[in-house]
């Protein structure tokens, strides 16, 4: 009923994503959210080890960028350590930021992997879009306002997907 709602894989955090993984699955790019995928939303730009992951991927062939609900601010600051190209007010989950992001650094829906804390923005923009959509578990249990009233919802959708993983003989251990 709510498959359109279901991520590829979910996962406890990005880090279990590596180049390598991602080039197994055939893909050249991933678009990450920022807020609570990444760092909790308080936290302003990325630390070392998460700096030295997105190097870690760059240096495979792997595109990054980001792809964000927040305003331009917190995107531009975030990134700028990085100079990791972005798109702000992306209006997830709808598509049209997905495909500006898509068009500003040359790839496609069928090669990027999207990685969110989000199911109703991050999961579904994915899957509308037909990128490789991966759920992460969200790196603080503290919420933005706007997001705290999805949480309820958003857990009862996790444990139908589980469900329909190990009913189907999914690998569970990707999906911790």
């Amino acid at each position: 009923m709510f498959k359109f709602l279901y991520p590829k894989e979910y996962i406890s955090s990005v880090y279990e994503m590596s180049a390598e993984k991602i080039k197994r699955l055939g893909m050249d790019t991933v678009v990450f959210d920022i807020d609570n995928t990444l760092v909790p939303y308080w936290i302003k730009t990325p630390d070392e080890k998460l700096t030295g992951y997105f190097r870690s991927l760059e240096k495979a062939g792997i595109k990054t960028a980001v792809l964000s609900n927040s305003r331009e601010e917190r995107s531009k600051v975030f990134c700028a350590v990085t100079s990791m190209p972005y798109v702000y007010r992306a209006g997830k989950p709808g598509r049209k930021g997905f495909n500006a992001l898509m068009a500003k650094i040359g790839s496609v829906p069928e090669k990027t992997v999207i990685m969110g804390d989000q199911i109703f923005t991050d999961v579904w923009c994915g899957n509308r879009a037909g990128a490789y959509s991966v759920l992460v578990k969200q790196v603080s249990p503290k919420d933005e306002l706007i997001t705290a009233p999805k949480r309820p919802f958003e857990k009862i959708i996790v444990k139908m997907y589980l469900r329909h993983i190990s009913k189907n003989g999914g690998n569970n251990e990707q999906h911790k």
